[in-house]
């Protein structure tokens, strides 16, 4: 057992994943990569999320979630702009038209189907105030799915020149 880690605590094993890498121009994305890969992953059990940001589902033939990453960096909506003379300050200006790339490591479970890029992002409350109680106001999610991608495991990369 390893050194600082009780023994009746399991420790994540490698688990069939992939990597994939998205490219982005405003709000059109297109899979561009992906990859087999073996690792210990974390922070995949996030389906019920109600945190506004982007994310990368794998979903199973129909269309159910299995699970969802964060896709970190996705979208950007601003860059940093460095001075032109030393000392200035770092600022951050607005992106007339996102472009840009985003890298995921998702769950590949044995049904995955396909990665769904969907965002979340918070609905606020009718004019009527959906009043649920002490004067809290829900503000419900809403989840609208970017694009699809299918997923394909081969058993040996194609290299370029290869026949199909």
């Amino acid at each position: 057992m390893e050194e600082g880690f009780p023994e009746n605590v399991a420790q994540p094993g490698p688990a069939r994943a992939m990597r994939l890498i998205f490219e982005y121009e405003g709000d059109k994305v297109r899979l561009i990569s992906q990859t087999a890969v073996d690792m210990a992953l974390t922070g995949s059990d996030i389906t019920h999320t109600e945190q506004a940001a982007y994310f990368v589902d794998s979903r199973d033939a129909a269309d159910r979630t299995l699970a969802r990453v964060s896709a970190h960096g996705a979208f950007a909506s601003s860059t940093e702009v460095f001075p032109e003379q030393h000392g200035s300050p770092i600022t951050r200006v607005d992106i007339t038209h996102p472009k840009g790339a985003f890298t995921v490591i998702a769950p590949a479970p044995e049904d995955i189907h396909h990665v769904t890029v969907l965002k979340v992002s918070q609905k606020p409350p009718t004019a009527a105030g959906e009043d649920h109680g002490v004067g809290a106001k829900v503000i419900a999610p809403q989840i609208q799915d970017l694009a699809s991608f299918p997923i394909t495991f081969e058993s040996t990369p194609k290299k370029e020149g290869d026949k199909q």
